[in-house]
Order: structure tokens, then C-alpha cells, then sequence
């Protein structure tokens, strides 16, 4: 694996801080959908697992959790899934 160049680290930290802020104002079934999203998109080989029924503050806490975990690309998947969520809203 190539190393992330500087640029490619900064978005990175700016798409998981967005993600983190905007994924509050979602609702439960779509903060569920993003945990799954996020899941999918942390490096391991082996297949997601299932996600537990989860209140909205353990949501919250997976999906910060996760966050840390995942490469540039599948933020930027994550921050696609908020913005379509957003103007699915308006």
C-alpha cells in the first residue's frame, strides 16, 4: 500500500469531522444505514458482520468509532451518502 500524501491525510481528517457533525442531524434509520456503509469500508478481508439493534447513542458512538478506522476513500463514500441524505430532506 502506497502512503497517503499530506493533502490526502488533511481531507481525510476534514471529510471524518464532517462526518461525525452531520451524521447527528440524520435520522436513527439512516445513522444505521451510514454504520453499515462505514462497516463495509474498513480494510479488513473478512465480510462485515451484522449490525445489533443499537439505541441512537450507541449510533453515534459506532459510527465515531468507525470513523477512525476507515481509508480516504470510504470517507468519501460516507460523506456522499450524508450529502444525498441531505437533499433526499429538503
Amino acid at each position: 500500500m502506497a502512503r497517503p500524501s499530506g493533502s490526502e491525510i488533511r481531507r481525510l481528517i476534514e471529510l471524518r469531522e464532517m462526518i461525525k457533525v452531520e451524521s447527528l442531524r440524520l435520522p436513527t434509520s439512516r445513522q444505521r444505514d451510514l454504520l453499515k456503509l462505514l462497516e463495509a469500508a474498513r480494510p479488513w478481508k473478512t465480510a462485515a458482520p451484522q449490525i445489533p439493534e443499537m439505541t441512537r447513542g450507541e449510533l453515534v458512538r459506532a459510527i465515531r468509532w468507525r470513523l477512525g478506522t476507515i481509508p480516504l476513500q470510504g470517507a468519501m463514500d460516507a460523506a456522499r451518502f450524508i450529502e444525498r441524505a441531505r437533499r433526499g430532506k429538503r
